[in-house]
């Protein structure tokens, strides 16, 4: 019996050593497949955090570009409105000047006649009076000359009487 027995053990032995050593490939193999399923996983990681940068560095960039475009489109908005304003007002100006210039025209010509009779019907003394009124009818007439070119001057206008 003792053969046996020591039969026995060998053969235990060496199933246990075969078992050992399938253990340890199997141990082994798996553990290298564990790594390199971990290796491809932290390489897919890396990708995928490059390509969600890109994508939101891309979607701010648009967003930012968006915002840049509308900025620009209420600067247009606002300018075009300040522009049209001031050609409106500029338009409202001119018109002013011509009838300033035609009624200053007929105001000339009726004080003009208006004199001219006075000074027939006075004499040489109411011709002195008339003169006098005259200039400083003339000087008040520079002095709204004078006031509607500094208004024209402050909105950049210009006209041939004011230079």
């Amino acid at each position: 019996m003792r053969f046996l027995n020591h039969d026995i053990n060998k053969r235990l032995l060496v199933l246990i050593i075969v078992f050992f050593i399938l253990f340890s490939a199997v141990t082994a193999y798996y553990q290298y497949k564990f790594r390199s399923i971990l290796s491809k996983k932290t390489q897919n990681d890396e990708k995928i955090s490059e390509i969600t940068a890109q994508l939101i560095l891309e979607k701010y960039n648009k967003i930012d570009k968006s915002k840049e475009t509308e900025i620009g489109l209420v600067d247009r908005l606002i300018l075009e409105q300040r522009y049209d304003e001031v050609a409106a007002q500029n338009e409202k100006l001119r018109k002013e000047i011509e009838k300033l210039s035609s009624l200053k025209d007929e105001i000339n010509i009726l004080q003009s006649q208006i004199e001219y009779h006075k000074a027939r019907l006075e004499g040489p003394v109411a011709q002195f009076r008339l003169i006098q009124e005259k200039n400083e009818q003339i000087n008040h007439l520079r002095e709204t000359m004078d006031d509607l070119c500094s208004l024209l001057k402050q909105n950049k206008l210009s006209y041939e009487e004011c230079s």
